[in-house]
């Protein structure tokens, strides 16, 4: 059976509708890439600065993934369940006393816009990138300002800065972060997105 072509009264294939997909699906894609961009910075920046991440940007960033994937092919319950799993990485070492609950939500806002397997990719990329990181700063210290200043300001605990003998009543100094947890999420994220962008050659969402 012949088909007859489109000058002879024949049909011509759907080529508006399927390009006004792909376009559609380029525009969720730069949106998705430049919102998760934007949001790893301002945590990194941040923790930086802040030491801390605020809930006033956590919160709405989790919600507003959600949001998003209302609208792509991924779907909410697949954000629900990046949000899942981003926020039980760091739940237990929260519980003992191993990460801090601002870690906590910055896991569970990126998993709602990466869902459960990118956030994977992500959290193990960061794990490793913190390690290196932290060997590196502390290689640093112990070289320029020597082995027990770097003792001192990162692995001790227990101990005033005053000197050995802790003051009565005083609460025990806690050792200073090596590093801000944020700045490896956000480098491993942004290497995470860059794979899938070339891999997937810009379709991140389908």
């Amino acid at each position: 059976m012949s088909v007859n072509p489109p000058w002879m009264g024949g049909s011509a294939p759907a080529l508006g509708s399927a390009s006004g997909v792909n376009e559609q699906r380029m525009i969720l894609t730069y949106i998705f890439v430049s919102l998760v961009g934007l949001y790893t910075s301002m945590a990194a920046v941040a923790d930086i600065r802040l030491r801390r991440i605020p809930n006033f940007l956590t919160v709405p960033t989790a919600l507003c993934g959600l949001a998003f994937h209302t609208f792509t092919p991924w779907g909410i319950w697949w954000s629900l369940a990046g949000f899942a799993v981003g926020f039980g990485l760091l739940f237990i070492p929260w519980l003992l006393g191993g990460s801090g609950m601002g870690d906590v939500k910055l896991l569970a806002a990126l998993g709602a816009w990466l869902g459960p397997k990118y956030m994977l990719y992500a959290f193990v990329a960061s794990i490793f990138l913190a390690g290196v990181m932290s060997l590196a700063v502390l290689t640093k210290v112990a070289c320029f300002e020597g082995v027990m200043t770097t003792k001192r300001r990162y692995l001790s605990k227990g101990r005033s800065s005053s000197g050995p003998r802790k003051v009565q009543g005083s609460p025990p100094r806690k050792a200073m972060r090596v590093l801000p947890f944020a700045v490896p999420v956000a480098l491993s994220t942004w290497i995470v997105l860059a794979w899938l962008t070339i891999s997937k050659q810009g379709d991140l969402l389908h």
